[in-house]
C-alpha cells in the first residue's frame, strides 16, 4: 500500500469484470460486453485491505465448463452457436453489468437474464435472484437507490415493453409494477429518476433478439425507427401517467449522471454518444466496436414541464463514460459529477483519467494515474463520516498498471482531485476491465454477512 487509507473508510468495494472464461466460439465477432462475470471485492476495515475474486456460477457457465469450451455465441455482432446438451439453458447469462448489496444479498446484474444472488463475504454464487418472485425473466443490471427510504427503483425492458419497478428495501419484495410500451426494442441499459419521474430515452439503438436469433447481430443503429429524432419518455412514479418529448436529432445517450426538478423544468444530465451499434444496413458486415461506439460526450438535457418541450445542450467537450455522483443526491439536485475519461485511447485501453465536473463553475478537472496507472475503472463516491457538502468523501476507482500486468485501488478526495490519491492500494491480481461497482459500508455488509451465518 502506498499512503494511509482514511480511518474513515469502511466497507467493501464490488466490482463486476466481463471477463471470457473459455475462448469464444466466433473471436472475429467477440465483444467484450459478452464476457463472463467474476466479481472482485476489496474489504477495507481498521486501515487495511483484503482482496477477492471469484467468477459468477450461472447455470450457462456451468454448461460450458462442463464441456470444456464455449457453447453460447455473442449477441453483439453475431456468432455460431455449439449444440446445447439436453437441459441447458437457452440463452446465457454472462452475469457481468452491475454489483451491490440488496436484500442481505451481493446482487450481480445482466439485462439478459435474472440477476445472480452471491454471498457477501466469501463470493459464493447461491442462485438466482427474482426480488421473492416479482419479477420473472430480467431487469436492468442500472437501478438506483431513493435516498429517502433506501428501496431499489429498476426496470425491465424486453422489446417495446417497459416495466417499471420499485423494491422494498426491508424485505426485498416489489411494491410497485406498471408496464407500458415504447414503441421501439431500445438498447435500454440506464435510466434516470427525479422526486416525479422514471426517465427513459427512446433512440435509433436497438437490441434485436430475433437477429440473435439468426446468428447476426443483435446490437444495431437503425434510424428508420426513429423518423423524428430522439425522444424523452417520462413515468411519473406516482401516477404512472406517461409523456413523451421530443428532443430531435440521432443519438443515443449511454448513462445518466442524475436527474432532478427546478423552476418548472426537469434537468437530465449524462453522456449522449452519436451512434451505437452495427448500422441495420450493415448487419452481414458489422462494424467493430470502435467504429460503432465512438466517444461520448457530457450533455444536459431540459423538459419544461408545461409546455413540455425538450432541449439539449453539450456540458463538456471532454470525452468520457461511467458518470457517477454522491447517490444522497439521486433525484435531487446536484453540482458535482465525476466520470472516466475517454480522450486518446490505447490499443490496449479502455478508459484514460479521472474526472469531475462542477455545474455551477462549468468547469472540468481531470487527472491522470499516478507511475503510469491507467484505464481507471468507474469512479464509485463514497461519503465522509459527517460529511456536510456534497462532494465531502472519497471517489473509489481501480486502475491498471501496465509494468506489472496488476491493478490497483486508488482512493481520491472527491473534494480536491490530484493526481496523486490519498491512497493505493495494490492488488494481487488484474481486475478485468468491466461496467459497474457499488460500495457497501460496514454496517451493510455485516448485515448481510449475519445474514447468511458465517
Amino acid at each position: 500500500m502506498v499512503g494511509q487509507l482514511p480511518p474513515d473508510l469502511s466497507g467493501a468495494l464490488f466490482r463486476v469484470s466481463s471477463n471470457p472464461r473459455l475462448q469464444p466460439r466466433n473471436v472475429d465477432r467477440y465483444h467484450w460486453w459478452e464476457g463472463d462475470g467474476m466479481v472482485c471485492a476489496v474489504y477495507l476495515r481498521d486501515g487495511r485491505a483484503a482482496y477477492r475474486s471469484r467468477w459468477v456460477e450461472t447455470a450457462s457457465m456451468r454448461v460450458e465448463v462442463a464441456a470444456g469450451e464455449a457453447i453460447y455465441s455473442g449477441f453483439v455482432n453475431g456468432g455460431t452457436p455449439g449444440r446445447l446438451p439436453d437441459g441447458a439453458p437457452p440463452a446465457k447469462n454472462v452475469a457481468n453489468t452491475n454489483v451491490g448489496v440488496f436484500d442481505d444479498h451481493l446482487i450481480v446484474y445482466y439485462e439478459g437474464g435474472l440477476p445472480h444472488r452471491l454471498h457477501p463475504q466469501t463470493l459464493e454464487t447461491l442462485g438466482t435472484y427474482d426480488f421473492h418472485g416479482g419479477v420473472d425473466v430480467l431487469c436492468t443490471a442500472h437501478f438506483k437507490i431513493d435516498p429517502d427510504t433506501g428501496d431499489m427503483l429498476f426496470f425491465a425492458a424486453t422489446g417495446p415493453v417497459i416495466t417499471w419497478y420499485r423494491a422494498d428495501a426491508k424485505t426485498g419484495q416489489v411494491i410497485d409494477k406498471h408496464t407500458f410500451e415504447i414503441g421501439v426494442p431500445v438498447l435500454m441499459h440506464d435510466f434516470a429518476v427525479s422526486d416525479t419521474y422514471a426517465i427513459f430515452f427512446v433512440t435509433p439503438a436497438q437490441f434485436r433478439l430475433d437477429l440473435v436469433a439468426q446468428g447476426r447481430p443483435g446490437v444495431i443503429w437503425d434510424e428508420s425507427a426513429t423518423p423524428h429524432g430522439a425522444q424523452i419518455v417520462l413515468l411519473d412514479r406516482r401516477t404512472h401517467q406517461v409523456t413523451r418529448h421530443d428532443v430531435g436529432g440521432q443519438f443515443a445517450n449511454t448513462h445518466f449522471f442524475n436527474a432532478y426538478e427546478a423552476g418548472g423544468e426537469l434537468v437530465i444530465d449524462g453522456h449522449r454518444i452519436t451512434r451505437l451499434g452495427t448500422p441495420a444496413a450493415r448487419l452481414d458486415a458489422p462494424l467493430a466496436s470502435h467504429e460503432w461506439f465512438p466517444p461520448a460526450l457530457p450533455y444536459r438535457w431540459r423538459v419544461d414541464l408545461r409546455t413540455g418541450r425538450a432541449r439539449e445542450e453539450m456540458v463538456s467537450g471532454i470525452a468520457g463514460e461511467f458518470p457517477r455522483i454522491n447517490d444522497a443526491y439521486t433525484g435531487r439536485k446536484h453540482r458535482y459529477g465525476y466520470f472516466v475519461t475517454t480522450r486518446g485511447l490505447a490499443g490496449d485501453t479502455m478508459t484514460d483519467g479521472l474526472a469531475r465536473h462542477d455545474y455551477l463553475l462549468d468547469s472540468t478537472a481531470v487527472v491522470e494515474g499516478p507511475d503510469g496507472l491507467t484505464s481507471p475503472s468507474e469512479p464509485i463516491f463514497v461519503a465522509r463520516d459527517g460529511a456536510r457538502g456534497e462532494d465531502g468523501g472519497y471517489l473509489l476507482s481501480v486502475w491498471w498498471n501496465r509494468s506489472t500486468n496488476l491493478s490497483e485501488l486508488l482512493i481520491h478526495d472527491a473534494a480536491d482531485l490530484r493526481r496523486t490519491p490519498l491512497a493505493r492500494v495494490k492488488l494481487p491480481a488484474r481486475v478485468p476491465f468491466g461496467f459497474h461497482g457499488n460500495w457497501a459500508d460496514h454496517a451493510t455488509l455485516d448485515n448481510a454477512v449475519a445474514a447468511h451465518g458465517r
